[in-house]
């Protein structure tokens, strides 16, 4: 197990405290099973407080992500089926854990969306129906954007800090984008003129195209899964352009 890294700043936050953790770019429970074991797994330093504050994000996101993708692909396989357990009172190790996977079960299965009942707009690019389904047999969940947009905020910092060793603080906004590649033409020739590809493994992809003047300023697009993408743009802000 690596040190921990020590009094320092927090990549998140920006504050400098005396106990900071490894919190990783991607949650481990994300990656697919096909990840090669030679892969090392992005980390950074941060806080105790913005670890755990992330790590709630993610574990709940995760757990709403993973009835949307499709279980079979190899750039998401045994993500399904890992995070799926949380609903699952067969998987629980005591009679406490049980009853909090009881609730987490029926609490998800009333909160599904139904046939006419799913909206027509505001469908995450890339987590529509992919089983060509009829209508009247589709189920939808609703998962909060602004969960995926602290995720993507939270990867765009730490792949400048792990990159380039820069911190991006608040002279800069980073803005998360979902919008379907189609419409995304501006993004992909950026990136396909200026960027550069990094992988971990088959599930997880970060294409990024960074200005040489500041070394900040920059456009990413993350791929998840293969099967969802966030655009996203760190640019100056007005005050400091």
């Amino acid at each position: 197990m690596a040190r921990k890294p020590g009094p320092g700043i927090c990549v998140h936050c920006l504050q400098h405290v005396q106990i900071r953790n490894w919190d990783h770019v991607f949650p481990v429970g994300w990656y697919p099973t096909s990840t090669p074991n030679n892969i090392e797994k992005w980390k950074i330093p941060t806080c105790k407080q913005c670890n755990s504050e992330y790590g709630v994000i993610e574990e709940r996101l995760g757990h709403l992500l993973c009835f949307c993708i499709d279980p079979e692909a190899p750039e998401s396989k045994g993500v399904y089926e890992r995070m799926r357990r949380a609903f699952d009172p067969g998987s629980a190790k005591n009679d406490k854990d049980r009853k909090i996977r009881s609730k987490k079960r029926k609490a998800l299965l009333e909160s599904l969306l139904r046939g006419n009942d799913i909206p027509e707009q505001g469908i995450y690019p890339g987590l529509g129906e992919r089983w060509n389904r009829p209508r009247a047999e589709q189920v939808a969940l609703t998962v909060p954007k602004s969960w995926i947009d602290k995720l993507a905020i939270k990867i765009v910092k730490g792949i400048a800090y792990i990159e380039d060793k820069v911190l991006i603080d608040d002279r800069f906004e980073i803005e998360p984008y979902a919008v379907e590649k189609e419409a995304a033409g501006e993004f992909e020739q950026a990136i396909d003129r200026y960027g550069n590809a990094l992988s971990r493994g088959p599930g997880i992809l970060v294409e990024r195209a960074v200005t040489p003047e500041d070394r900040i300023s920059s456009i990413y697009k993350v791929t998840i899964w293969g099967q969802f993408v966030v655009y996203v743009s760190v640019l100056p802000k007005e005050e400091h352009a």
